[in-house]
């Protein structure tokens, strides 16, 4: 069975996600990221308000506890918008799993996504 490239890590654009008989994987991407936000100096586009809602956002982050299957708390970036999700670093991703690149309706059912806003 063909497979879709594993990755190390969630970091960057080199990571993606498939999900396959219910599970999530690592593949190729850029649609996946480790659960974590940037903290950044004030300025214009990032004030005192957004450096204040990242750190509650990474504290919030960092009090779920590791997953004790060995997957990886991560953003997963989809058409619709990003969601928290466990995803697996050990398995081989089947070419038919859904993925980012997947049909709309293919996410929105593989995700088990509840009311996804529509976007173009």
């Amino acid at each position: 069975m063909s497979s879709l490239d594993v990755g190390m890590d969630c970091s960057g654009r080199q990571c993606g996600y498939g999900e396959f008989e219910g599970d999530l994987g690592c593949t190729d991407g850029g649609s996946c990221f480790h659960a974590q936000m940037l903290t950044a100096e004030e300025t214009k586009f990032h004030d005192a308000v957004l450096a204040k809602a990242t750190s509650q956002i990474n504290e919030v982050l960092s009090s779920i506890p590791v997953d004790s299957d060995g997957r990886q708390l991560s953003f997963l970036h989809t058409p619709f918008g990003t969601m928290l999700a466990w995803v697996r670093h050990d398995i081989k991703v089947p070419m038919t799993a859904v993925t980012c690149t997947s049909s709309k309706d293919d996410l929105i059912c593989s995700l088990k996504l509840i009311d996804p806003p529509l976007r173009d």
